[in-house]
């Protein structure tokens, strides 16, 4: 402690000679005081305009649905009819019969 107490007039005695020794700010309003050169890159350094991808019409879309190999079209004569058939599919074949 007392080593402590010893250094701290002699730290005090440089201290006024430390801050001369930082640098000063040149004169806000002197027109020709030098300013040191900033870099900063340009925000727009990597920007890439965005474009729109071609996009196919609604008759290509139309096209593509419709021939889809793989896929089976369903035409209107192959859909089941309302006639007598409707009470052998399996909707019909869950409910009873009614009491006689």
């Amino acid at each position: 402690m007392r080593m402590f107490i010893a250094a701290l007039p002699g730290a005090a005695a440089l201290l006024p000679t430390l801050v001369l020794a930082t640098t000063t700010l040149p004169d806000p309003t002197d027109a020709g005081a030098p300013v040191p050169a900033v870099s900063v890159p340009s925000v727009f350094a990597d920007y890439q305009p965005y474009r729109d991808q071609k996009t196919p019409t609604w008759q290509e879309l139309n096209r593509a649905v419709t021939t889809a190999p793989g896929r089976s079209g369903m035409s209107h004569s192959q859909m089941p009819s309302g006639g007598s058939g409707a009470k052998n599919n399996a909707h019909s074949s869950h409910h009873e019969e009614p009491a006689k």
